[in-house]
């Protein structure tokens, strides 16, 4: 027996839909995590309570400062990162979940052993 009845998204995307669920709103989220290093990046924060940025680049491998950087600050923007400067010389940055991250690392991380079943 179905569940539920077939109607077509809202957004616009044309899909049919069984009880109304589009997954378009969640494209922005999975093109910002989809970007190289991003992924990673949010593996390494979530696995620490705080990590500083030549930690995270030295984990990451073979990548440039800028491209560590620019992903960091996409996530940041995106409310799933929190960037704390602490008034030091040499200044120390440090990198951590916010709510929003954790819940998504959580979501991710359910995901993940959905999909190894």
């Amino acid at each position: 027996m179905p569940r539920g009845r077939v109607t077509t998204a809202t957004c616009g995307c044309g899909a049919a839909l069984r009880d109304g669920d589009c997954l378009c709103p969640a494209t922005p989220l999975a093109q910002l995590i989809g970007r190289r290093y991003a992924l990673g990046l949010l593996s390494l924060i979530a696995n620490r309570r705080t990590i500083r940025f030549t930690e995270l680049r030295s984990r990451l491998g073979d990548v440039s400062s800028s491209t560590v950087a620019a992903r960091l600050s996409d996530l940041e923007k995106a409310g799933l990162i929190a960037r704390t400067v602490y008034p030091e010389t040499p200044p120390r940055v440090e990198y951590s979940l916010t709510p929003r991250g954790r819940e998504l690392c959580g979501i991710l991380t359910d995901f993940l052993r959905r999909g190894r079943r």
